[in-house]
């Protein structure tokens, strides 16, 4: 209270108007309290704005763990990858290995088979060779040998016209039909 008020009064008067201040500032306190306590949308948006900081709280840790899983999976994912694929590679490298002695395996059994086939065949195609020579008159086998020499001295020439009969047995023959 001011001083010019407080002068003309007595001190009983002084010590009751201290506190009725008093009380009435414990009055006001108590007002405000109530107030805050019957303030239902100012308390329900402080407690909102609690409940939403904690989500996000919750939020923000939830999606850190599922981020690093997805790392630790995705690194686990990549290792198995790679182990598939070195796995893959090698039973690749290995049938290759096995396919590729097989075939040597089969050529050489082939050849070693036909080597005997081979070897008759030959002396049967030089013992025709021989009987033709000896019935084939002497003209004709030099004629032969004139006909041999031009076609190993000009073999495009001979292609042309092998390529000439092949197309004209091929015409005779659809004719036919």
């Amino acid at each position: 209270m001011s001083e010019d008020v407080t002068e003309g009064r007595t001190p009983q008067e002084a010590a009751l108007a201290e506190e009725i201040e008093q009380t009435r500032q414990r009055l006001g306190e108590t007002v405000e309290a109530l107030a805050a306590k019957t303030d239902v949308k100012g308390r329900a948006q402080r407690r909102a704005a609690e409940v939403t900081g904690n989500l996000r709280g919750k939020a923000r840790a939830v999606k850190q763990k599922v981020t690093e899983q997805a790392g630790e999976l995705r690194d686990q994912a990549a290792a198995k990858s790679s182990e598939a694929r070195g796995t893959a590679q090698a039973k690749a490298s290995q049938a290759k290995e096995s396919a590729q002695a097989k075939a040597s395996q089969a050529r050489d059994t082939a050849q070693a088979s036909t080597a005997p086939v081979r070897q008759q065949v030959a002396t049967r195609a030089a013992e025709a060779g021989r009987v033709v020579r000896n019935v084939t008159p002497e003209p004709v086998q030099r004629s032969a040998r004139q006909a041999a020499g031009t076609m190993r001295a000009h073999p495009a020439m001979v292609a042309a016209m092998a390529g000439a009969l092949i197309l004209a047995w091929l015409a005779v023959r659809r004719m036919r039909r």
